[in-house]
């Protein structure tokens, strides 16, 4: 079986996009056996993310998986991760079967706030872990106008680091931190943290 999962991330820097594949492909490893792990794919913008993964369903072999992996944008009203997507993106997705989508909610940003310790650790001083919103067991709650910012806020302090950078850092923080922290906290996040484990 072969399992490809799409993810939104990275901009259109190759630089940036290999540092983001990365990112996922450490936090996913912490999940999945050595000989099952997914190969992961940084498609930069939401829009080139699911246009990426419409093509490989619609051309995937038996046995293949395809995987989408976005920012919500926005709270999540409705069950399904797919009707989200149809009614805030307008996506019109093909027939799934096998292949699956999973958010991260609101945004990246919210998994982070899951385990705490680590973002202390990473930045090695001065980080405001108590300064940062919402509760480390509910960051599905958090707005996502209030996640990039409170991490700036959090972080401004630190002395190696500096103030927190999506692409200097969020991709090194995901290779950090705990999934399963990171599941306790979001439900959407336990869906896909489970879709790894199954592999």
């Amino acid at each position: 079986m072969s399992v490809w999962i799409y993810v939104e991330g990275g901009g259109n820097n190759k630089d940036t996009l290999k540092r983001c594949s990365e990112g996922f492909a450490s936090y996913c490893q912490n999940l999945v056996s050595a000989n099952h792990r997914p190969k992961i794919v940084a498609c930069g913008g939401r829009d080139e993310a699911f246009k990426r993964f419409k093509t490989a369903v619609d051309s995937s072999q038996a046995g293949d998986v395809c995987a989408l992996l976005v920012d919500a944008e926005a709270p999540v009203c409705f069950a399904s991760s797919v009707q989200h997507l149809q009614e805030r993106d307008h996506w019109n997705f093909p027939a799934l079967v096998r292949h699956k989508v999973f958010l991260m909610v609101q945004a990246m940003e919210a998994w982070f706030l899951a385990d705490r310790q680590a973002l202390a650790d990473f930045y090695n001083g001065g980080f405001l872990a108590n300064s940062l919103p919402g509760s480390h067991t509910n960051v599905e709650a958090v707005q996502k106008g209030d996640l990039e910012r409170a991490l700036i806020h959090a972080s401004r302090l630190t002395k190696t680091k500096g103030e927190y950078h999506k692409v200097k850092h969020g991709f090194a923080l995901l290779a950090l931190i705990d999934p399963r922290k990171v599941a306790d906290a979001s439900p959407h996040a336990r869906r896909f943290n489970e879709f790894l484990a199954g592999l």
